[in-house]
């Protein structure tokens, strides 16, 4: 890589999804901090193989895998700490206390429970549901058919909700 049309375009990859690497890090290592470091890992390594980069095809399916595979090996080597699904926090405003209590508890329900999902399972509902992933695009990145997408979609939707439901009726 090194001409002037390869790095504009590059930059205006790196414009185009800096953030939505950042969060989906940010979802699957709970620290602001190490998403940033695999943000700009991830950047450094798609500049290096840039030029391997099938242009006809969608740029963010190859980003997100290349951050999920950091992300899971970020995992492994943090031995006996939780690395997990985040949130961002609430926004203070002209809620009660309680009410944002509430929310804050309902989330932290929602991530462990997702977090408590098998892998497949746990995959689909962060790249749908956090990272607003068409089916399509869900496909892409994770190599599977549309209909295996949809399939495994529906069935982390049940697992997810049979799981809140039993910590409910504890």
């Amino acid at each position: 890589m090194g001409s002037m049309k390869e790095n504009e375009a590059f930059s205006a990859m790196f414009r185009a999804y800096d953030r939505r690497i950042y969060y989906t890090a940010y979802r699957y290592i709970g620290s602001r901090e190490e998403a940033s470091d695999i943000t700009q890992e991830v950047f450094l390594r798609a500049w290096r193989n840039y030029s391997s980069l099938d242009l006809n095809r969608p740029v963010y399916p190859w980003l997100f895998r290349i951050t999920k595979n950091l992300c899971i090996n970020r995992a492994r080597r943090k031995s006996g700490s939780e690395a997990g699904l985040e949130f961002p926090e609430l926004q203070p405003g002209t809620e009660s206390v309680e009410k944002e209590v509430t929310q804050r508890e309902s989330r932290k329900e929602i991530r462990e429970a997702v977090m408590a999902l098998p892998d497949k399972f746990r995959e689909i509902i962060i790249l749908k549901h956090y990272d607003e992933c068409s089916y399509d695009e869900m496909s892409e990145i994770l190599d599977i058919p549309k209909g295996t997408v949809m399939s495994r979609l529906f069935n982390a939707r049940k697992m997810l909700k049979k799981n809140l439901e039993e910590k409910h009726e504890l």
